[in-house]
């Protein structure tokens, strides 16, 4: 059964997915949920990283059958100034697994915020 909320991956993770497969080496894992206030629409074929990055946190991860569940946790210290439009996860060695745009979201120093981002394999 499909995930309708998976975020789709990107070209270059699922290039390290495939090479992985084909020589046995370990796949990087799910490390970093980063922050930014770029608005540019998502092209999983094309995008290696956030547009304008401001912020990166390690991430929790679980798995529920075939759906891998990315969390991080951004506070309104964190965030600064800047005012989140997209967020999205990075694996230890550095590839961007996916990324999502939101409604621009504004932080006040005592404000937290938790996102998820799904992938299903």
């Amino acid at each position: 059964m499909s995930n309708p909320t998976a975020t789709p991956t990107t070209l270059a993770y699922r290039h390290q997915v495939a090479v992985s497969a084909a020589t046995g080496a370990a796949i990087s894992k799910a490390a970093w949920m980063a922050f930014g206030s770029g608005s540019k629409a998502y092209s999983p074929d094309e995008d290696v990283a956030l547009v304008a990055e401001f912020a990166r946190v390690p991430v929790t991860c679980s798995v529920i059958g075939a759906v891998l569940t990315v969390r991080g946790n951004m506070g309104g210290i964190l965030a600064a100034d800047n005012v989140l439009r997209e967020f999205g996860v990075f694996t230890e060695s550095g590839v961007l697994m996916g990324r999502r745009v939101v409604k621009p979201k504004e932080f006040e120093s005592t404000s937290e915020i938790e996102l998820d981002l799904d992938f299903e394999y």
